[in-house]
């Protein structure tokens, strides 16, 4: 039963960080312990990481905690927001015309089209010029 649950898990989370990281480590039955010495993090590092106190680590300490949890570190929908955030940084017309769909022509709820025409402060998300 156990390998079903595995195979049935999504490849990738939609979870935030923390709550992604301390179910995975349920799932596996680790111990903060356990995963602190498969990663060479201490152990209440890892339990601030579970809990959200600590931010979300950067992608390398990422990618650590993903091989010892054997998965990718794409799992954690911080870090591929983080690649794609890197990859429309390189690319303004592409972001730009990602941003005018979504701004303008894709369904999207008053909620989400507030977030687009106003994105919060000092989450690593910035509102992107749709001006040439």
């Amino acid at each position: 039963m156990e390998t079903l649950t595995h195979a049935r898990r999504q490849r990738f989370s939609s979870q935030a960080f923390p709550t992604a990281l301390k179910a995975l480590m349920q799932e596996r039955r680790l111990s903060y312990r356990q995963l602190a010495y498969k990663t060479q993090l201490s152990a209440g590092y890892l339990n601030h990481l579970t809990k959200g106190t600590r931010p979300v680590p950067a992608d390398p300490v990422i990618a650590v905690i993903a091989k010892a949890l054997l998965i990718s570190p794409e799992y954690f929908l911080e870090f591929r927001v983080r690649q794609v955030a890197g990859v429309l940084g390189r690319a303004t017309d592409l972001a730009d015309g990602l941003y005018d769909i979504l701004l303008h022509h894709a369904p999207f709820s008053e909620d989400i089209r507030g977030l687009l025409e106003h994105p919060p402060n000092g989450d690593g998300f910035r509102a992107v010029s749709s001006a040439s």
